[in-house]
């Protein structure tokens, strides 16, 4: 008889990463990805899918990161051991040997191919004083800094650490240095030609400061570079067509809050860039793991949100249409295409409301799966089957909302969560959450829904809380808290509020503005806009793109948008939950919310997570994971129903 879903089953439950296919489309690479007991590690394995079936191509404890070579012979990729950062390797696919590249051990983030022996690394470099040097040693030294900059969530240390791009000839094994070691490099695109390469850069003397990045291009014979952004703007990735002309995908302006659209660029560096077509789609899907733009016939191939689903999307440079190549009531994260330009062939790690992301093909106008995960323990579980809702709100307002009952295993207990997303741009999809099912499996009822300031629908409606934060977003949560309180089976005095990152922002929000909640999980938040700006890794932009105010010409302004103002008036009782290696939201956040609520007498607790950083929920440390969940429902447990967590 099926059975609820556990915290435990997080650590049985695989997931299709990311795909690249061969130039001739008959070879897929794929990793499949899983929390590892043995290990408390997220491992991943590459797997090659051809001839209508599939196999392990590595063995590694984390891999992943790949690309075929243009004739289709190699595959690059990236591989880690425990602890250690990713390094590159290439495997020959005819005598599978492999090769190791030598010195990269600060971590590679990028490999792209330049031609069939010559590779593009990404990768964090070290200054030249530096090398040699024992890593215990770098770690006692002072850390001399004199710029904002200097660290970020998720990469650690970076202000001795410059992202830069070599070329490495993988028969000889010989290395050259293309950028300059001055700036950062996030993306690298080669020229089909091989003579030049796309970079952003951090090349502004204030990028700390106001933010934004740069497009260049760079000869790979070493001769100078040219800038193709005359002005700052806010790039997410830039590629070449195949008849030279180059495409960067983001806005042109920085620092300024909005989606991210595709850009044809003067390769003289002389005009300003110019929008392809007028689709208010965004192109870069931050969920979902989604892979940067392709070049793809007369066009470039991206990720695009669409309400709660994500699909993949041609964007024609001359007629400037944007015409979906695959979608459908799910979400696709990393995908792939090859074939002829009027028949295209997508291949895509997708997942579903009740299956982690799989491996498919659409092509002809169908999909298919081709590598199915997890058939034996879903057959087991009776997992809940959310219901798409539209709510109205202020001004007219529709928001579209999840709401996840739970399943005929589960014993329902009458109590209610809301649930905020991260952001705010971002968006709750039509993809597998185990949050979700977690809290569906303890009996509760839940309500998530995308607020105004959400993605998916549109820059005026990411763009309508600018400045005005805890406004229209607050009425759209209190519209959904409506709904969930007026649900056949749903007590309207036991409904709990949570959320990470800018849902926990809101949750800090909702509790100082109302006592209706009965419990609270503020998780990895920003409770206090006026200390976020001196120790976030984001913070000096983001105040101004995000609040519209900044502390030294408008600190009424910052503290109005900020829960801490009004934390004196919280009585919820409030779990606060957050990473001791978060730079995004760092942890004095916790700890001012934290201390204040005790200060008052409120029931507070404070559940911190050494060694982890923004990405605990989704990515941290398997056991973390596990315990986060048991943390968040034995307090949901002892404040909104009767009896023990049952996950």
């Amino acid at each position: 008889m099926p059975r609820t879903i556990r915290a435990d089953d997080l650590h049985d439950l695989d997931a299709v990463g990311r795909v690249a296919v061969s130039s001739d489309g008959e070879r897929i690479a794929f990793t499949i990805g899983w929390p590892d007991r043995s290990t408390d590690e997220n491992r991943s394995m590459i797997h090659l899918y051809e001839g209508g079936s599939h196999r392990p191509l590595t063995d590694g404890h984390r891999d992943g990161g790949m690309e075929f070579s243009p004739d289709g012979t190699r595959l690059a990729y990236l591989s880690a051991e425990p602890k250690e950062k990713p390094i590159p390797k290439v495997v020959d696919l005819t005598s599978m040997e492999t090769v190791t590249l030598d010195g990269f051990d600060d971590g590679a983030e990028q490999l792209r191919w330049l031609d069939d022996d010559r590779l593009l690394v990404r990768h964090a470099a070290r200054p030249d004083d530096q090398v040699g040097v024992d890593d215990d040693e770098l770690k006692r030294r002072p850390r001399v800094v004199r710029r904002l900059d200097y660290r970020f969530n998720g990469r650690g240390w970076t202000h001795d650490r410059k992202r830069q791009v070599d070329i490495v000839t993988v028969s000889t094994g010989d290395r050259r240095r293309l950028t300059n070691p001055s700036f950062d490099h996030s993306h690298v695109g080669p020229a089909p030609d091989g003579e030049h390469v796309v970079v952003i850069s951090q090349t502004d003397d204030d990028v700390d400061l106001v933010g934004g990045n740069r497009v260049w291009l760079v000869p790979t014979d070493g001769t100078q570079a040219t800038l193709l952004t005359p002005e700052p703007g806010d790039w997410d990735a830039v590629e070449f067509l195949a008849d030279g002309r180059i495409v960067a995908i983001g806005w042109p302006e920085a620092p300024v809050l909005t989606l991210s659209f595709p850009y044809l660029l003067d390769p003289t560096g002389a005009e300003p860039p110019v929008r392809i077509g007028t689709s208010d789609v965004n192109c870069t899907a931050l969920i979902g793991g989604a892979t940067p733009p392709q070049s793809f016939g007369d066009g470039i191939v991206t990720s695009g949100i669409r309400g709660t689903t994500i699909t993949v999307d041609l964007h024609d440079i001359a007629s400037g249409t944007c015409t979906t190549l695959a979608g459908g009531d799910h979400v696709i994260g990393s995908f792939a295409v090859s074939g002829d330009p009027t028949d295209p062939v997508v291949v895509a790690a997708v997942s579903t409301p009740t299956r982690p992301a799989e491996l498919w093909r659409f092509a002809g106008g169908s999909s298919e799966v081709l590598v199915s995960l997890n058939d034996e323990l879903l057959a087991e579980l009776d997992l809940a089957v959310p219901e798409l809702v539209s709510v109205p709100s202020t001004e007219g307002a529709m928001v579209e909302a999840f709401v996840v009952r739970p399943p005929a295993s589960a014993e329902p207990n009458g109590a209610g969560l809301l649930y905020i997303h991260g952001g705010p741009v971002s968006t709750y999809t039509q993809s597998f959450f185990d949050e979700f099912q977690m809290a569906a499996a303890d009996g509760y009822t839940v309500v998530a829904g995308n607020p105004r300031g959400s993605d998916g629908y549109g820059v005026e409606w990411a763009r309508s809380i600018i400045g005005h934060l805890g406004e229209r977003d607050w009425a759209d949560i209190t519209a959904l808290t409506d709904h969930l309180a007026g649900l056949d089976g749903v007590d309207p005095e036991r409904i709990g509020i949570g959320g990470g990152s800018y849902g926990g922002f809101m949750t800090s929000w909702a509790i100082g503005h109302t006592t209706r909640y009965r419990a609270a999980l503020v998780e990895r938040a920003v409770t206090n806009w006026e200390s976020f700006v001196g120790t976030s890794d984001i913070g000096t932009f983001f105040l101004p793109m995000l609040i519209d105010a900044t502390v030294e010409d408008d600190l009424d302004g910052v503290r109005r948008q900020s829960p801490m103002t009004y934390a004196g008036a919280i009585e919820t009782p409030t779990l606060i939950l957050h990473s001791e290696e978060d730079w995004r939201c760092p942890i004095e956040q916790a700890e001012q919310l934290f201390a204040a609520l005790r200060r008052r007498g409120v029931d507070v607790t404070l559940a911190r997570f050494p060694g982890e950083n923004h990405e605990l929920s989704r990515s941290g440390a398997p056991r973390h994971r596990v315990e986060r969940l048991h943390i968040v429902h034995d307090f949901f447990a002892t404040h909104l129903k009767d009896g023990p967590a049952a996950i």
